[in-house]
């Protein structure tokens, strides 16, 4: 009886190969390749690697599972860059907020008083975090925490130093946060 196929025309396992094959981690093919093998079809990790990698390499030659791989790939990466742009958009914006936002003119009692949540724009609310102060609840923004989100999802962590390797030797230093007097 023949296996039932997707529409990309892999078996279920195949699929679960691909999906373990863009999940894993590291820089050691032949492991992920392993690893994603035993996972994928349920191998008992007692039995003998060599012979897992060397399926797992013959999956890896099919021209299917190379065209899926690239496909979940892609998605992950649309994925991850959209996700990346939403986190430091919204951080970009609660950190620009202008305070006067979280407070309504009162006519009737000739001052302002906090916003209730369903007066702020859709836009803020999704930006906001909330306390009580005195029994009532008020919404404020972090804005220290917003900018620490910022610098860390653009990788410009302070005081730091990077150093890249090429090859056996030192190509560079780049020192990120330090002032002009510290040698």
């Amino acid at each position: 009886m023949a296996r039932r196929k997707n529409e990309k025309g892999l078996t279920h396992q195949q699929e679960m190969f691909c999906r373990y094959m863009v999940d894993a981690y590291g820089d050691n093919a032949e492991r992920i390749q392993t690893n994603a093998y035993r996972m994928a079809y349920n191998c008992k990790n007692d039995a003998k690697a060599s012979t897992h990698y060397a399926n797992a390499s013959r999956l890896m030659k099919d021209s299917k599972i190379i065209a899926r791989i690239q496909e979940l790939e892609q998605e992950q990466a649309e994925l991850l860059t959209i996700s990346m742009e939403e986190i430091v958009s919204n951080d970009v914006k609660a950190y620009n907020l202008d305070p006067l936002t979280f407070l309504k003119w009162d006519a009737e009692a000739g001052r302002y008083r906090p916003r209730r949540l369903e007066e702020f724009p859709k836009g803020i609310r999704v930006i906001l975090r909330s306390t009580f102060v005195n029994g009532t609840k008020v919404y404020y923004v972090d804005k220290d925490k917003c900018l620490e989100r910022i610098i860390g999802l653009l990788q410009l962590k302070t005081n730091k130093t990077e150093v890249h390797h090429v090859g056996t030797g030192l190509m560079g230093e780049i020192r990120i946060g330090f002032d002009d007097e510290e040698e």
